[in-house]
């Protein structure tokens, strides 16, 4: 029976649970993604058992919390694998890096339309691969929260992630990603055929447009040499 680990979120410091092995979970109370490596942790032999100790310890008794810290200490020696990327793995993403997007967000939409499409990826995963993507974990986390609110992403257990929304469409759905090609192309007309790529964003996203929406636009305008970037931050029409 697989064995779970209890910590306290370092954010709003209640306590939760996840498998050990798992490095990373999102919090069920504050949405904070917790760096479990980094926590105080007890060691439970299934997850009933760990899910009753949350209880007791978000009851207040945190004393209880650090008995059952020290006296997991020696049997947790060894047992908490370290998770490191496979050679293979690595060069699957680094061959590729030659032709990734640009924008920060459209290379996180690609990098969950890899990982998280098909099936539920765990964030240790995304943890492994985000530098492969020229991602700071921490700009990756906070974008994960904010993928979620708007219903792109799920977490389908606390640990792991879901790309909802992959595919980009002429339509509008609420939350979703959008093709907003011909919407770019009208707003840079409207302005000359030149304007900032901080103020493409700016028109788009005041009117409900995801910024993952605006960047995945340009990158295929740009892949269909519609418009090109003169100067950094610029965007123009050829």
């Amino acid at each position: 029976m697989k064995q779970f680990l209890v910590f306290m979120c370092p954010t709003c410091r209640h306590f939760t649970n996840a498998p050990l092995g798992q490095q990373h979970r999102r919090c069920s109370y504050c949405g904070k993604i917790i760096d479990i490596s980094k926590a105080a942790v007890a060691l439970f032999e299934n997850q009933n058992l760990a899910i009753a100790a949350v209880k007791e310890f978000n009851a207040g008794k945190s004393d209880e919390f650090q008995l059952a810290v020290e006296r997991s200490r020696e049997r947790l020696s060894g047992l908490i694998p370290s998770k490191k990327l496979t050679a293979e793995e690595i060069a699957s993403v680094e061959g590729e890096e030659g032709g990734l997007p640009t924008g920060k967000m459209s290379r996180l939409m690609r990098m969950l339309e890899r990982e998280a499409r098909d099936a539920p990826c765990e964030i240790d995963r995304l943890r492994s691969v985000s530098e492969s993507y020229r991602l700071e974990w921490e700009w990756v986390e906070e974008s994960l929260n904010k993928l979620a609110n708007t219903g792109v992403i799920t977490f389908p257990r606390p640990w792991t992630v879901r790309l909802v929304e992959a595919k980009v469409s002429g339509e509008r759905p609420s939350g979703g990603l959008v093709d907003v090609t011909r919407d770019i192309v009208a707003f840079l007309t409207e302005h000359g055929g030149s304007a900032s790529l901080e103020d493409i964003i700016t028109h788009f996203t005041e009117r409900g447009i995801l910024q993952a929406s605006v960047e995945l636009s340009l990158d295929r305008l740009m892949q269909l040499g519609k418009i090109y970037r003169p100067t950094t931050g610029t965007v123009s029409l050829l």
